[in-house]
């Protein structure tokens, strides 16, 4: 199943070509952003099985309430990627993607040292098991060849989502850590989009991401998670551009009631 993405990186070409992230202002990217980190919190604990809301999330972070139906690891994951994207990724700016980094995002996700694995893992559930990464003796390997790229510079946003598509890919198919390899890996690629001046997104959690995965171990295509990624990035600036919008069209009241007055 390859999927033709030249319709919707056409539509981002377009969209990005007309949006100056220079000119974004505090007061439309500071909301932006902490609705990113709440949606991104949701989102990528949800495509790993946690069942809170987006409202949920929300409300545990915003006022540490939580509800009843949930588990208290579900609450603590949604803690523990909130306080990464924190010491992580805020105040957003380009930063060199390290060894060290990665293992450090995932000391918070997970509380610990973030050390790689010890032990054998499989991708899949109870009763199936999807796809065994790699040894647990040759992570460090792979993770070694792995770095050589993660710092990739693209020309254009065809090369970049490209890029980005494949390597999250490649990191999730090593499984370096005992857990929480999905949240690491979307950590990674949203500063590698941060790194080209693009806009951090959050995926939505549907089967089409799985999907993504299973169409690469078959046929080694990405194009599926190309799509995803330029979906959400143009979700993005959706939600951007409105934040700017509802400022200008606020400045313009605010202009014409402080003429109305004026003119008492």
């Amino acid at each position: 199943m390859i999927v033709d993405n030249e319709k919707i990186l056409q539509e981002l070409k377009y969209r990005m070509g007309n949006f100056n992230k220079e000119q974004v202002e505090k007061m439309v990217l500071d909301p932006f952003l902490r609705d990113f980190t709440y949606r991104f919190c949701w989102s990528s604990n949800a495509l790993e099985g946690n069942t809170l809301s987006l409202e949920e999330t929300i409300s545990l972070l915003e006022y540490d309430e939580v509800r009843g139906g949930h588990t208290f690891t579900e609450y603590e994951e949604a803690k523990n990627l909130y306080y990464a994207i924190q010491k992580m990724f805020l105040p957003i700016s380009p930063k060199k993607i390290t060894e060290a980094w990665i293992q450090e995002v995932n000391g918070y996700i997970r509380r610990t040292s973030g050390e790689y694995r010890r032990k054998e893992v499989y991708v899949g559930n109870l009763t199936e098991a999807v796809y065994y990464p790699p040894r647990a003796e040759n992570v460090k390997t792979e993770m070694e060849v792995y770095l050589q790229n993660v710092n990739f510079v693209g020309e254009d946003i065809d090369r970049i989502l490209d890029e980005t598509a494949r390597q999250h890919i490649l990191f999730e198919r090593i499984h370096p850590f005992q857990d929480g390899n999905g949240r690491t890996g979307r950590m990674i690629l949203n500063q590698q989009l941060i790194n080209h001046g693009l806009l951090p997104l959050a995926i939505n959690p549907t089967g089409k991401y799985r999907q993504a995965f299973r169409i690469y171990d078959r046929n080694k295509d990405y194009s599926l998670m190309v799509h995803l990624l330029a979906k959400a990035e143009l979700e993005s600036l959706d939600r951007i551009q409105d934040l700017q919008e509802k400022l200008e069209n606020r400045r313009i009241m605010d202009e014409k009631n402080y003429i109305k007055r004026k003119g008492r």
